[in-house]
C-alpha cells in the first residue's frame, strides 16, 4: 500500500460522488481513475473503494496534491483525519 494523504476535507458533487482533499500527491506516479484505495478511519474502520476521477481545482494558491472523486461511500464514512492508501501490489 502507498500512503496518499490524510483527509482534510470532503466535498459532495451532486450525482457524482465525494471529492477528497488534499488528494493524490503530484509526486505519486501510476495513481489514476480506477486505482483501488483503502481508507483507514481514526476509529479503525477500513473502507475499500476506488478513485473515480481526479479533480483539477484552481484555488489561487500553489497545490502539491490533486483532489480525487470517490463513489459508493457516504460523507460520514470519510471523516477528517482518515488516512488514504493506494492499494497497489508490491508497495
Amino acid at each position: 500500500m502507498k500512503f496518499l494523504c490524510e483527509i482534510e476535507d470532503v466535498f459532495e458533487i451532486s450525482s457524482c460522488g465525494y471529492v477528497v482533499a488534499p488528494g493524490i500527491p503530484y509526486s505519486a506516479t501510476g495513481i489514476k481513475a480506477g486505482t483501488s484505495i483503502i481508507i483507514e478511519t481514526p476509529d479503525g474502520q477500513r473502507i475499500e473503494t476506488s478513485i473515480v476521477g481526479v479533480e483539477m481545482i484552481n484555488c489561487g494558491k500553489p497545490m502539491d496534491h490533486a483532489p480525487f472523486l470517490v463513489r459508493s461511500v457516504t460523507k460520514a464514512m470519510l471523516p477528517i483525519g482518515s488516512r488514504v492508501y493506494a492499494d497497489i501490489a508490491g508497495t
